[in-house]
């Protein structure tokens, strides 16, 4: 079959949703040969970072000589962006090779797939045939019953614990701490974040059940922003004025969760660290759609924020950079029909001095325009426009302000496609 005709199949699973659950991905991999059994990994889990955390982690392994691979989702313009070897996307045909052989396995064993569960097996497929060194793997949703949690990886890392998608991951931080420390399994080392006290503790409680190593943030290993730079202090290393090219205030707090992932491989044997490959990756690495500028019209940021944790961290990096009025673009989705977007936008509002609404592309349940004029509060009608992205980009493009673009990476996608 084409390439083209098997990514309209799997594009066919998106309207399978959301259904957690490892019943089905272990009889597909199962079919396939058991792929992720045949390479090291780094697991993360997290409301926000894990993405950031696992593009620095691979990149600083790649840099290293290590054949890395790198599995995250979503995508912004391509689905090959899931699939990464030392940096470099899948191609459509190879991708287009391995779901044909899904293809055949999901037919055979005749059972309703999600789109995720497919992009889940096409990764371990992709790197176990490629024979990689470690593969860096960040969960989609949740932690323990997210399709990826079918590995035993050489370390867990939890990046943070918020608020999100509580309808199947439990209304209280408590319950959605539980689900994310689902990846913690007995006896593997574990990372963990900044997490709220109650998080935490749960986080926590797992690791002394499961016996598993402890590396907590603030306590083994700690970043500091100053003059000279930033500098990180782990268990093992200590390192000074290190370069990091990724924008956004919260991305050093990534950058410390895999650097402490990064020792705890070390210590197992797994990657030795050198100074002049870590900082040439670090000053190099590109994570797009994370406060991400582009010198375009009066400067155009795109931020993947889409929860009310990520807006926090979005307005204080803008603080950060000096940015007091913005032009908004703001558009979300609502797939569990619990996303707090009004809150999200009332964070954001104070600043904008003009607000584009707009309806994210995607299969996410967009919230509609006729949502928004339903919902929106009357003091923001003044300065707020109905439109669709690109006329909205067109728009704010002519304003003086700089524009920030936020609220749901499908909305960021399709902007940042016309932006580069």
């Amino acid at each position: 079959m084409s390439p083209e005709s098997l990514l309209a199949w799997l594009n066919q699973h998106q309207f399978h949703g959301i259904k957690p659950g490892l019943k089905r991905i272990w009889a597909l991999l199962s079919a396939l040969g058991n792929p992720e059994r045949r390479f090291p990994s780094v697991h993360l889990a997290g409301t926000n970072g894990k993405g950031s955390t696992a593009a620095i982690v691979a990149g600083v392994l790649s840099a290293h000589g290590l054949r890395t691979g790198l599995y995250t989702s979503p995508h912004l313009v391509s689905v090959t962006e899931r699939f990464r070897l030392n940096g470099k996307e899948i191609s459509l045909e190879r991708l287009a090779q391995i779901l044909a052989r899904i293809r055949a396995s999901v037919e055979e064993l005749g059972i309703p797939v999600t789109y995720f569960e497919i992009t889940t097996a096409a990764a371990f497929l992709f790197f176990a045939e490629e024979k990689v060194d470690l593969a860096v793997i960040e969960c989609g949703l949740g932690g323990r019953l997210d399709a990826t949690n079918v590995l035993r990886p050489e370390v867990a890392v939890i990046t943070t614990v918020a608020r999100d998608h509580m309808q199947f991951l439990g209304k209280t931080l408590a319950a959605i701490a539980r689900e994310k420390a689902g990846i913690i399994k007995p006896g593997v080392p574990t990372v963990i974040g900044r997490l709220p006290p109650k998080a935490r503790e749960v986080v926590l409680d797992r690791t002394r059940r499961l016996q598993a190593p402890v590396y907590l943030f603030g306590r083994d290993f700690r970043v500091r922003q100053s003059i000279s730079g930033l500098s990180f202090s782990g268990r093992r290393w200590r390192l000074s004025r290190l370069p990091l090219a990724l924008s956004g205030d919260f991305q050093r707090y990534n950058l410390a969760l895999a650097l402490a992932s990064l020792e705890v491989l070390e210590e197992k044997g797994l990657f030795e660290l050198k100074e002049t490959p870590l900082r040439e990756a670090l000053a190099s690495l590109k994570w797009p759609g994370r406060f991400e500028y582009f010198p375009v019209g009066p400067g155009v940021i795109l931020d993947g924020a889409h929860n009310e944790e990520g807006v926090k961290n979005l307005l204080r990096s803008l603080e950060r950079r000096g940015i007091r009025e913005y032009t908004l673009i703001f558009g979300a989705t609502n797939e569990g029909g619990d996303k707090p977007y009004l809150r999200m936008l009332k964070k954001l509002a104070p600043r904008a001095r003009r607000i584009y609404l707009c309806e994210p592309p995607g299969p996410r349940h967009p919230v509609t325009l006729e949502e928004w004029r339903a919902r929106l509060p009357q003091a923001l009608h003044s300065r707020t426009v109905f439109s669709g992205p690109q006329e909205a980009l067109s728009q704010a493009l002519s304003q003086r302000e700089p524009v920030v673009i936020t609220g749901s990476l499908y909305l960021v996608g399709a902007l940042r496609r016309l932006l580069a």
